[in-house]
């Protein structure tokens, strides 16, 4: 051991260093080697001495390409929207799931955006603006806009006057969309004329569609008609507006206290064939809340609760008939969606605050699972329209929310969304989205699925993705079939 004093570095106060032999050596050995590499990368020998320094005290680490991040994609093209007029929507509406933007694939080079108007709107109500549910009068004004891509070049636009604050759009395979206003269903093409399609006799809570677009899932709450307590099947013809029904399809005085005005309802669940509107299915849910019925072809899916933590997937025919699947295992009543025929998604919950995606056939395969994190919340689905791929986005917090955890403002830290393949599961893209939506869903799948658009960073911006793996051939026979 060799000791020294240096001069001194405090009042009073002398510095004193020990140092090894060792130490010593294998400095001037560090220095010697990298005055050699010098020769040959031509570095100026100070650099060498506090590179050999560095080194000296923290060993170099093993290089690892998988430990860089990897690089953010960047979009093939994108297309401004303030010149189109858009705005983001305040924070206020966050939590109340409102649908304020929506954007969407018409066909593969031509997007449907659509977005809330902020302003005030003329007072010109008439009893029938007044919601039917809360007897208050809710409307914003909504524009669309046809965009022609890559050019964003408007090609067609209108404004429509809505009365809610729900979702209000839903997009068709041939190139057409359904709007919804409180009780009114309209067919929209591509220059934006609208069709009436269905009016109920109750604003329409929930909406969904089959992934072969033969069926519209539709909840309502509707009255109950005068003189029968509870309402009939009703066909296409049965849900136009009967004689004697105000305007807004709301019937008056059919309490049975001669006192109150205030209508009897009750909650509907139909599935109408969407050529002819025909009712398939009809049921009366005994709860208030909206029922999510995901249905693919003659029947829909659903989890039955087993021991434990077990769910049975399975698929009940109209006609009656029930078809076991597979059991998924989850802490929570597992989410089910219809990504494509013959295909469910099982969004359930694990002990650990995770939830877990899982992807079964009709016929009885398990094709993946994939974990998300609890800090991954209030998902929003959009599917390709001739394809196998999903959209997937969340909200992105800093805690899992709960009863004893609720999110506030400050706990959101932005929207990302991922797009997966359905055959396998791979993940093909992670963006973020801008501004941050709990409602509606500012992105979207082309019919394809080789392309991708989400509203981010003031611009539509449009990614192009890889071809979509074909989902494994369905192995049901027909003597599975009821």
């Amino acid at each position: 051991m060799w000791k020294w004093a240096t001069g001194t570095g405090f009042p009073g106060r002398r510095l004193s260093y020990v140092v090894s032999l060792p130490a010593i050596l294998a400095l001037l050995l560090s220095v010697c080697t990298a005055m050699a590499a010098a020769q040959v990368h031509q570095v100026s020998p100070s650099d060498l001495f506090a590179s050999a320094q560095s080194q000296s005290k923290h060993p170099k680490k093993k290089a690892i390409a998988a430990e860089k991040p990897s690089p953010q994609p960047s979009p093939a093209f994108s297309i401004a929207v303030g010149p189109l007029g858009f705005a983001p929507p305040s924070l206020w509406y966050m939590g109340g799931h409102t649908s304020q933007v929506t954007l969407d694939f018409l066909d593969e080079t031509t997007l449907l955006f659509t977005f809330r108007i902020p302003g005030l709107i003329a007072r010109d109500h008439s009893e029938s603006d007044k919601d039917d549910l809360t007897g208050s009068f809710q409307e914003r004004n909504i524009r669309a806009l046809v965009l022609s891509l890559p050019s964003g070049k408007i090609t067609a636009e209108a404004t429509w006057r809505l009365h809610d604050f729900s979702a209000y759009l839903w997009m068709l395979k041939d190139h057409r969309f359904i709007l919804r206003d409180r009780n009114l269903l309209q067919f929209g093409d591509t220059s934006l004329n609208l069709t009436p399609f269905l009016r109920f006799r109750g604003p329409v809570r929930y909406i969904d569609l089959d992934p072969n677009e033969q069926f519209l899932v539709a909840g309502t709450v509707e009255p109950i008609a005068p003189g029968s307590q509870r309402a009939r099947s009703r066909s296409a013809l049965d849900l136009q507006l009967d004689p004697g029904w105000s305007s807004n399809g709301v019937a008056t005085a059919v309490s049975t206290d001669p006192g109150t005005m205030q209508p009897a309802t009750e909650n509907l669940l139909r599935i109408l064939r969407i050529k002819d509107g025909q009712v398939a299915f009809l049921s009366r849910p005994e709860t208030d809340s909206v029922v999510h019925l995901p249905v693919d072809g003659e029947g829909y899916y659903d989890a039955l609760r087993g021991n434990g933590r077990k769910w049975l997937i399975s698929y009940e025919h109209f006609s009656g008939a029930a078809n076991p699947i597979l059991e998924v295992e989850s802490t929570c009543h597992p989410r089910l969606d219809a990504l494509a025929p013959g295909f469910v998604l099982a969004s359930g919950c694990l002990p650990s605050g995770e939830r877990q995606l899982t992807v079964v056939s009709r016929d009885k395969r398990r094709l993946w699972d994939v974990s998300i994190a609890p800090t991954h919340v209030w998902p929003i689905l959009a599917r390709a329209a001739d394809a196998p791929r999903l959209a997937r986005a969340t909200l992105d917090v800093t805690h899992p929310i709960g009863p004893s955890s609720p999110l506030s403002e400050t706990d959101i830290r932005g929207q990302s969304v991922q797009v997966y393949d359905l055959a396998d599961g791979k993940l093909e893209l992670t963006v973020p989205v801008s501004p941050t939506l709990d409602g509606g869903g500012s992105f979207a799948l082309s019919p394809s699925g080789m392309r991708f658009a989400t509203l981010n960073a003031g611009a539509i911006q449009v990614y192009e993705l890889p071809p979509v793996p074909p989902l494994p051939q369905s192995t049901e026979t027909e003597a599975s079939k009821p």
